[in-house]
């Protein structure tokens, strides 16, 4: 007789459909694409554990890019403006130098003015004498427009931007010293009573040089300079 199977029996050796990506009608694919995005994922991060591991780093080289990246962009500068705003800040700052050395060679004709090997930077060579008066107790009142210009060249600016400045008196050494360091000290207090920047300004002597003779020197720092 014909085996039959009433509803609800079961059999051992029936087969069972098996349905892959759907159940009562409701498609379950984004359930594969999640498995997929999470196996890709581990397998990347694996990698880079892996590159991170077998990674050589070396100090020197590392400081030397840092040191690189903090000169061309100083602390004060990334938060005070756009990269376009300091590279024009800079290009200020170097006509500003370019504009003083065009004013020295009018004002003192027996200056020595040159640029120098960067762009920004001026250097001036003057008798000591030229500049100050007899007594060196002060600079002499026909050259006040000529610092009024050197003071607003060395103003705080904008985005971190600075014009630095080095007054340098040339000595043989022994008792000349007194007076020219008398003389850098008149030069600076009425440089920052008009209104320099005291950081940007540093005075001294120079051994080496002609005697009698004083060095201006202005530059916009590397960090800083137009590129």
């Amino acid at each position: 007789m014909p085996e039959t199977h009433t509803p609800g029996s079961t059999d051992p050796d029936m087969a069972v459909p098996l349905r892959f990506g759907a159940s009562g009608g409701r498609q379950e694919g984004g359930d594969g694409a999640t498995l997929l995005y999470l196996g890709v994922f581990i397998l990347l991060l694996a990698f880079f554990i892996l590159l991170n591991s077998i990674s050589h780093f070396h100090d020197e080289k590392v400081g030397a890019v840092i040191r690189s990246v903090d000169q061309a962009f100083s602390t004060q500068a990334l938060l005070s403006g756009a990269p376009g705003d300091r590279q024009q800040a800079r290009r200020e700052a170097a006509r500003a130098v370019q504009d003083l050395g065009d004013l020295i060679r009018a004002e003192l004709p027996l200056a020595k003015v040159e640029a120098g090997t960067q762009t920004g930077t001026l250097i001036v060579a003057l008798p000591v004498a030229n500049l100050f008066l007899a007594d060196g107790s002060a600079v002499r009142p026909s050259h006040q427009a000529l610092m009024d210009r050197m003071a607003r060249t060395l103003e705080p600016r904008r985005h971190g931007v600075s014009v630095r400045a080095e007054f340098l008196f040339a000595t043989k050494g022994g008792a000349d010293n007194a007076a020219l360091v008398a003389r850098a000290g008149v030069l600076a207090r009425a440089m920052t009573g008009l209104g320099a920047d005291p950081a940007a300004l540093s005075v001294g002597l120079e051994t080496g040089a002609e005697a009698g003779q004083v060095r201006l020197l202005f530059s916009v720092p590397v960090g800083e300079g137009v590129q």
